[in-house]
């Protein structure tokens, strides 16, 4: 069993270092395309390649060693100079790359890479390399390598240990030490060998053992064990002193990784999510100490206990957020584990659109949750590819506008508090805010008149909706609109925040604001009809507290007006679908949280802002499963429970919504006492004679339709000349608090309108300057009053 788990582990160290490898592999190859003759480079690349042949021969992945020899060959060629670099040699090296990450992908997943062709590219790399094989020669398993004696052994070894410290070195040791020293490294190696089959026999002992076909075939091989003698060898003084010189840095480097490997563990991520959740349980408990030890302070004032537990409470937070800050750090990968991949993705994309483009990255050291890191991958690839296909413009044209042929795409990440802050910007033709908006409105995505009062940051915005795109012809790489939605869609389950900048001709910059980690935030508490919720902070952009009358209605919809955007207002408690205490809202004055989820911003009208507090999300549990628009529930101080908000779900809740605030306002009032006239405002002075037939009642007069939602009213004659009645009175008909009220036309031309208005929701018609039929609709509407009154 201990040799079964010890097989595990050698198989796991293959695929951590290899994964690691391959993905290094990808920045530096590109560097190398840019920098052919940068001998260090190529000799890193090569040494990647030889480590991938050497593990995966020990383990028996034939497929693997067989590919990776050929990569040696050619890089051997490169780094000697008996080669010259070509686009061609690069696409086929970079395509062997990608089968080798592919067969990688299939040893984590336990599947077999026994049936992987791996023929054609290595004839891409013969071919590139300008060298003819027979198939004869193919078949006979040339390049394979064959079981090494001792004496090969050495060989190899002292031409590698030359070959990576080509630069000797003198030394004052006698020809005796030198043959000693030479006799100790040569022996190590080979018994570093002999380990090596030890463990490979070991391996083919399990395979047979599980019984795994995979395993079996790799190993099928029959090697003969022998133990080997030293092998005595003495070289002349000039070769003794040159293979000392050479070995004895890497003999150097081997001690500093040893020291390396000995600061440095791997851990089970399992074992890291379950200290977080272990520091979420230490902060919700720190909460509740907190609390009590304010109310004992409050009750004991100059109490020697009450002090001590106030300082011994200070202490326990300072102490938590620490260990709380450490425990994240264990999580934390550095950014550039995201970022490294992205020069092989633009090459391949400028190589497919006949662009230039050179790739600027800063901040790659920045870190971030390992969750979090896994899920950005995807959205970048697709600003990167936008960035090129539509911003980045071809040589000739930023030639033609004075720019320089070559585009620059910049990419940056920083630490901003507790969130992450990464953009991508190039120098292209950046976004064409008429084009955009004149694409919205042909697709039926937005109206002329909703275009003209949009915002600049509301039109890019746009960018982002399900199937939108300027593009006239789909291409492999765009057109079809799915890519800037899926980068919505990617940053909106991060609880992300996204802003697009842009200026024609001269680039456009798209920034994303992530939290640093999901599993400990800050949030802001509020209170709706008298119960406590959680915001996450990281989706809340600030609060504002407005006059009613800073509240505008446009398409049933409450709107509100903050530096040249509109923002949309919801009353928390409708999303939430909670009963509304009367006293909640006061005309006075309204709480407004603006918060954001991707591109869209939102105002959450509340009763009350409590205060900021970091809180440890908890899911709801099996029984209760995923509710709407909750994320998850937190203990608070005082051993209460408060439901944290999901804001991604309350955002597309609120487009549904066809509520109003000042709705809620209004049912504070009496609306059966209220009466509304509404009419230009050269007939208001005619209208009066309808306050004198309602004395008892509450009469309003106005020419401005927001009288409807101050003053909502169960009665309400409107003037007919107004401009867009029917759409005024469809308007009315929508709205909660007086969509069942009774709608009196005041017309200049009864029997006219009578005709004209039939259709519309009008229950009744007046003279515009006569008490005709007014006595009539006095009593319809005291019995409406009284119906109301009953609650039918």
């Amino acid at each position: 069993m201990s040799s079964f788990n010890e097989m595990d582990e050698i198989l796991g160290d293959f695929i951590v270092e290899t994964t690691e490898l391959l993905e290094s592999l990808d920045e530096d190859l590109v560097a190398m395309e840019k920098s052919s003759k940068d001998a260090d480079l190529l000799n890193k690349i090569f040494r990647a390649f030889h480590t991938i042949k050497g593990s995966s021969s020990f383990l028996g992945f034939e497929k693997i060693t067989e590919l990776t020899h050929k990569l040696e060959d050619i890089l051997n060629s490169l780094r000697r100079f008996d080669l010259e670099l070509t686009p061609s040699i690069m696409d086929a090296i970079l395509l062997s790359v990608d089968k080798l990450k592919t067969m990688v992908d299939m040893v984590k997943s336990n599947r077999s890479i026994d049936s992987v062709d791996v023929e054609q590219e290595i004839q891409k790399l013969i071919s590139a390399k300008g060298v003819k094989v027979q198939d004869q020669e193919l078949e006979n398993g040339a390049g394979r390598e064959e079981p090494l004696d001792a004496n090969d052994i050495v060989k190899l070894q002292i031409e590698e240990i030359q070959e990576e410290e080509p630069v000797a070195k003198k030394t004052d040791l006698s020809d005796e030490e030198l043959n000693a020293e030479i006799q100790r490294l040569l022996e190590q190696r080979i018994k570093e060998d002999r380990e090596r089959r030890k463990a490979k026999k070991l391996l083919k002992e399990e395979s047979k053992a599980s019984a795994e076909p995979s395993n079996l075939a790799a190993i099928e091989k029959s090697e003969t064990e022998s133990m080997q003698k030293p092998v005595n060898i003495t070289p002349s003084q000039d070769n003794a002193q040159k293979l000392y010189a050479t070995a004895k840095p890497q003999d150097d480097r081997d001690k500093s990784k040893q020291d390396l490997d000995k600061q440095t563990i791997r851990v089970d991520v399992k074992k890291l999510d379950d200290l977080m959740d272990l520091a979420g349980e230490l902060v919700l408990a720190k909460n509740r100490l907190v609390r009590l030890a304010n109310i004992v302070s409050e009750q004991n004032e100059n109490d020697d206990i009450a002090d001590s537990l106030s300082n011994i409470s200070s202490q326990i937070t300072l102490v938590t957020t620490d260990l709380q800050m450490a425990i994240m750090k264990t999580r934390m990968v550095e950014i550039g584990k995201v970022f490294n991949k992205f020069p092989r993705v633009v090459r391949d994309i400028c190589r497919d659109l006949n662009k230039e483009v050179n790739l600027v990255i800063e901040g790659a050291e920045t870190e971030l949750d390992k969750s979090i890191v896994e899920e950005i991958n995807e959205p970048f690839v697709h600003l990167i590819r936008n960035a090129i296909d539509h911003g980045i413009e071809l040589p000739q044209d930023r030639i033609q506008k004075g720019k320089n042929r070559i585009g620059t795409l910049k990419l940056t990440a920083a630490q901003e508090g507790n969130h992450i802050v990464i953009s991508v910007g190039d120098d292209g033709k950046g976004m064409d805010k008429e084009k955009i908006k004149q694409k919205a409105i042909e697709n039926g995505i937005i109206t002329a008149q909703e275009a003209s009062q949009m915002s600049e940051s509301d039109i890019f915005n746009l960018v982002f909706l399900p199937g939108f795109s300027t593009v006239s012809q789909v291409s492999n790489l765009s057109g079809r609109g799915v890519g800037m939605d899926v980068v919505k869609t990617n940053i909106e389950k991060l609880n992300g925040i996204i802003s697009i900048k842009s200026q024609i001709d001269v680039g456009t910059k798209i920034i994303i604001k992530i939290p640093l980690t999901l599993a400990i935030i800050q949030s802001l508490l509020v209170k709706v009809t008298g119960s406590l919720f959680a915001i996450p902070l990281a989706n809340v952009i600030e609060t504002v507290r407005i006059a009613l009358s800073d509240i505008e209605y446009v398409q049933n919809k409450d709107v509100l007006r903050l530096r040249g955007s509109i923002v949309p207002l919801v009353y928390l408690g409708d999303i939430l679908k909670i009963s509304q205490d009367k006293k909640t809202l006061s005309k006075d004055e309204l709480y407004v949280v603006i918060v954001s989820s991707a591109e869209k911003q939102l105002g959450l009208v509340v009763d009350a802002l409590v205060n900021q507090e970091e809180v440890v999300i908890k899911p709801l549990g099996n029984y209760l499963g995923k509710v709407r628009s909750i994320a998850g529930a937190t203990i608070m101080g005082d051993g209460s429970v408060a439901l944290i908000l999901d804001v991604v779900s309350i955002v597309k809740e609120s487009s549904k919504l066809s509520t109003n605030i000042v709705s809620h306002i209004a049912r504070n009032e009496d609306l059966s006492k209220n009466i509304l006239v509404l009419s230009r405002s050269e007939n208001l002075e005619k209208l009066h004679f309808i306050k004198e037939n309602f004395n008892d009642h509450n009469v309003f007069f106005s020419d401005d339709v927001k009288i409807l939602y101050l003053h909502p009213s169960s009665l309400i004659f409107l003037d007919l000349s107004m401009p867009n009645v029917i759409d005024l009175v469809n308007d009315i008909r929508e709205l909660p608090t007086i969509k069942k009220s009774y709608i009196v036309g005041l017309s200049e031309d009864v029997k006219s309108d009578k005709v004209r208005y039939e259709d519309t929701s009008l229950n009744a018609l007046m003279g515009l300057t006569s008490a005709e039929n007014l006595e009539s609709i006095k009593k319809i509407f005291e019995r409406k009053t009284k119906t109301l009154k009953k609650g039918e």
